[in-house]
């Protein structure tokens, strides 16, 4: 199996793409700041964060003591809370002894379960 990707020589961003969320600098620009209840240290993000100027939701980007980084998304118009996971690897990045690994992980992570309904 030949698989093939392109080279990107920059990652697109909203100026782009309207669709595609904001961008920014994640290796700059973080402020070391402490929760109020645990006394946990996270940074967040202080620059400036590119997004479209029709877009009138409210963003927080922060860095996690464990160092996940975290994208906080406050829209006012909406009703429900919904959470989403980006993990960075998918198919092409399986080892050559076990492909498939990433659609195992999917099953569970997103859906709690083994493949063939186990739980």
């Amino acid at each position: 199996m030949v698989r093939t990707f392109e080279t990107l020589s920059r990652l697109p961003t909203q100026l782009d793409n309207p669709l595609l969320p904001p961008s920014a600098d994640y290796s700059t620009n973080f402020e070391k700041r402490t929760t109020i209840t645990s006394a946990q240290t996270y940074h967040e993000f202080t620059g400036d964060l590119c997004k479209s100027q029709s877009d009138t939701r409210d963003y927080r980007l922060i860095k996690l003591s464990n160092g996940l980084t975290v994208m906080c998304v406050h829209d006012p118009a909406e009703s429900k809370a919904c959470a989403a996971l980006d993990v960075h690897v998918g198919s092409l990045a399986d080892p050559e002894e076990f492909q498939g690994l990433a659609h195992f992980c999917e099953h569970l992570l997103f859906m709690w379960r083994m493949p063939g309904g186990a739980v």
